[in-house]
C-alpha cells in the first residue's frame, strides 16, 4: 500500500455493525480482507477514502482493456457484455416497466444505449469523468447524473421519485452498502423495484481459482457478498426479495442477480 493513499477505517461490520469482530482471511498488497465472526460478512476494514476512489482507483483508469488482447477474446467479451445488457433489459421490462430509474454506479451511462426510451435515466457515480459522460447522455433523455457518494445525495431526491433503481456492479464498491439500501428505499415508489448484481464470493470459481479469482479487485472491491449475506442485508434494509439468481444460469458463474422491492 502506497504511503500516498489516504485510507479510512471501517470499525464496524457493514452488515451487522459488530465492532472488533474481524477475522483476517486474505492479504493483497497490504490490503486486508476479513470475515465478521458474528454474521460472516466479508469486507475490507481499511478502504481508500472516497476522493481516492474518484481519482486514483476510478474504473476507467485502472481496468482499461489491454491493446494486445487477441481478437477472439475481444469478440467473446463483447458477446458476454451484450448478454449482460440484455439480462438487465429483461429485468427492467419485467419488474420496473417504465418511468424514472436511478442507476447507482452508473459509469458513463452507456448501458442505457440499449434501454428503451420509456425509461428516464438518473445516475450517481464516484468518478468525475464517468459522471460527466453519463450526465451528457442522460440529459438527452430527460434525466441527469451526479458525481458524489450515493449516501450524500439520495436524501436530496426526496420520497417516491423513482420507479426503480439499478445497482449493477456497485455494492461491492460502496463503503456503506446497508445505508445506501436503506436510504434508497425512501426514494422509490410503493411499487418500485431494485435490480442488484454483485460478485458471488461463495461461487465455485472462487474456490477453484483462489487468490486469482476475478472478483478480487483490490482496493476498490471493498465488500464481498455471498447469497446468505446479500439476502440478509437486503432484508435488513426493509426489502422483500422478488427474484434471486445466485448461479446466473451456470454453476460456475461468478455473479448473482437479485430483484427486490420495499416492504
Amino acid at each position: 500500500m502506497s504511503n500516498d493513499i489516504k485510507i479510512k477505517k471501517r470499525k464496524n461490520c457493514p452488515l451487522c455493525n459488530a465492532e472488533n469482530s474481524e477475522i483476517s482471511i486474505l492479504m493483497h498488497d497490504n490490503w486486508e480482507l476479513v470475515e465478521c465472526s458474528e454474521c460472516s460478512f466479508v469486507y475490507m476494514p481499511e478502504v481508500p477514502v472516497y476522493e481516492m476512489m474518484k481519482e486514483e482507483f476510478a474504473w476507467e483508469k485502472n481496468f482499461s482493456p489491454s491493446k494486445d488482447i487477441k481478437l477472439s477474446k475481444k469478440i467473446r467479451r463483447s458477446i458476454k457484455g451484450l448478454i449482460k445488457r440484455n439480462k438487465l433489459l429483461f429485468l427492467l421490462d419485467k419488474y420496473i416497466k417504465e418511468g424514472q430509474v436511478l442507476d447507482i454506479g452508473c459509469g458513463s451511462g452507456i448501458k442505457f444505449d440499449d434501454i428503451p426510451q420509456k425509461f428516464i435515466p438518473f445516475g450517481i457515480d464516484i468518478s468525475e469523468k464517468s459522471a460527466f459522460e453519463a450526465k451528457t447522455n442522460f440529459e438527452k433523455r430527460g434525466g441527469t447524473a451526479i458525481c458524489a457518494p450515493a449516501t450524500d445525495v439520495l436524501k436530496e431526491y426526496g420520497k417516491n421519485k423513482f420507479k426503480g433503481a439499478i445497482l449493477r456492479s456497485y455494492l461491492e464498491h460502496e463503503h456503506h452498502p446497508f445505508e445506501v439500501l436503506d436510504e434508497l428505499k425512501e426514494t422509490l415508489t410503493s411499487d418500485g423495484s431494485i435490480i442488484i448484481k454483485v460478485p458471488n464470493y461463495a461461487s465455485v470459481n472462487r474456490s477453484v481459482r483462489g487468490k486469482n479469482w476475478c472478483g478480487y479487485r483490490f482496493p476498490d472491491h471493498v465488500n464481498q457478498f455471498t447469497p446468505f449475506t446479500l439476502t440478509k442485508m437486503v432484508k435488513k434494509a426493509g426489502y422483500k426479495i422478488i427474484k434471486f439468481n445466485y448461479l446466473d444460469k451456470q454453476i460456475t458463474s461468478d455473479n448473482m442477480w437479485m430483484v427486490a422491492q420495499p416492504i
